[in-house]
């Protein structure tokens, strides 16, 4: 050990509360980088099963007054794996309770539950009932 070594240790001991404070610094970055790391993959693997699972779909078109043989044209288009049309409307909803209207939006759903892209969670309740027209699925934000 050469005279540099031994002074650059005695330096650091002479110094080592400044050294083991930067020391503690650096760990908890890295600390907080691994949690944010950790944190991120598991929002995104918890994301892809729900997607998956629900067949979420990964493009929208949004069309007005489009003939449902548009369907088959748009399932030929190279990389499109399944198509599902449904018909969307925004609504004014008079709510008591409320000063203004409130807006809603219907979409709908496929009347038995063979849902090909962007199946529904029902948390509570059930499914409607084939010919019943009188039956809705709400939001749990909306219901609330």
């Amino acid at each position: 050990m050469n005279s540099l070594d031994r002074k650059l240790l005695r330096d650091l001991w002479q110094l080592r509360g400044q050294v083991i404070a930067i020391a503690l610094v650096v760990a908890c970055g890295i600390a907080s980088f691994v949690l944010a790391r950790s944190a991120y993959s598991s929002l995104r693997l918890t994301q892809d099963t729900y997607y998956n699972r629900y067949h979420f779909a990964q493009v929208f078109a949004s069309l007005k007054r489009a003939p449902e043989r548009l369907k088959a044209q748009i399932a030929a288009i190279p990389g499109i794996a399944q198509t599902q049309t449904r018909i969307v409307v925004d609504v004014t909803l008079d709510i008591p309770g409320l000063t203004e209207p409130a807006t809603g939006r219907l979409i709908s759903i496929p009347e038995r539950r063979i849902s090909i892209l962007n199946d529904l969670f029902i948390r509570q309740g059930r499914y409607i009932e084939p010919g019943r027209g009188d039956e809705v699925i709400v939001s749990e934000a909306f219901a609330q």
